[in-house]
């Protein structure tokens, strides 16, 4: 069976045009999971009833009047999955042919038996343009038409064997409520030997909504936190160092950032129980030409 995780927070026309669209599937019988991290369960008879006719969706709704952030959020619903593979969505997307999608999904995973992860084509809700910030290469002159092997997937549109998180492990705690998470995880799919797969034609349209964001100073503050953080965790000495100078000038230089902020992060990041990857690991991103110097 194949679930379908959400996490939704203060996005709720958003996450009810999101779940209009997911119920247009018509296939294999699937699973829903809605984690709703607002503070009451306003949102549940609403979702229920937008599935009550469906009968190939068994829809389920959690709701714990917590707000546990992406990470946190979504090993609770990986953990109550019962599928073999898990589509991770964002609440604030477009699926033009979810039956679709997920046909494809299965379809890739079927034929590509060490593929443990796929990384949807992610476009502009209003432009239909590539977001650049969610192409998940760090080179962005590829061919994005093309399917082709990476080394990171990005969260607002996803796919994920349950046995990779098995064998992987699932999203990290110490990162706070958001950033990150998905870098971290796709270090250790790559260590687990597992291949992490782009996929040109599994297209969902994101709105990165700012509803339900941090401020953007202070998600600004946590990208630079969390990415040190994951590539000091990870990567051999010399990326770390690199890492951490790069970083560091372009939270100060692009992002208007203080000293104190990126000392007190530098600090924190010295710290840090390091899991550096294996060799074969850094030699296979280096193979597809991997951003790896930051």
């Amino acid at each position: 069976m194949l679930s379908i995780l959400i996490i939704t927070y203060g996005r709720e026309q958003e996450l009810f045009e999101t779940l209009e669209y997911i119920n247009r599937y018509s296939g294999e019988d699937v699973e829903l999971l809605l984690l709703d991290n607002n503070e009451t369960e306003q949102l549940k008879l609403k979702c229920e009833n937008i599935f009550a006719s469906n009968k190939n969706i068994t829809f389920k709704y959690f709701n714990d009047g917590i707000n546990y952030g992406v990470a946190k959020g979504r090993n609770y619903l990986i953990e109550k999955a019962q599928g073999d593979i898990l589509v991770t969505l964002d609440d604030d997307i477009e699926c033009t042919d979810i039956t679709l999608l997920l046909n494809r999904v299965k379809d890739y995973f079927e034929q590509y038996p060490n593929v443990g992860a796929l990384a949807f084509n992610i476009k502009n809700f209003y432009t239909r343009e590539a977001l650049r910030h969610e192409i998940p290469h760090g080179r962005k002159d590829l061919d994005f038409n093309s399917n082709f092997e990476t080394y990171y997937f990005i969260g607002a549109g996803h796919a994920i064997r349950k046995s990779v998180y098995e064998a992987a492990g699932l999203y990290p705690l110490d990162l706070g409520l958001y950033g990150g998470e998905e870098r971290d995880l796709s270090f250790r799919i790559l260590e687990a030997g597992f291949d992490i797969l782009y996929t040109s034609d599994i297209v969902i349209y994101h709105k990165v909504s700012p509803n339900g964001r941090m401020p953007r100073k202070e998600e600004d503050y946590y990208r630079f936190r969390n990415q040190l953080i994951v590539l000091n965790r990870y990567m051999p000495f010399v990326y770390r160092l690199t890492s951490n100078i790069i970083w560091s000038i372009y939270y100060l230089s692009i992002k208007k950032g203080s000293f104190s902020e990126v000392i007190n992060i530098l600090n924190e990041v010295r710290k840090i129980k390091s899991s550096i990857i294996s060799k074969d690991a850094l030699k296979k991103m280096k193979l597809m030409n991997a951003r790896i110097l930051y």
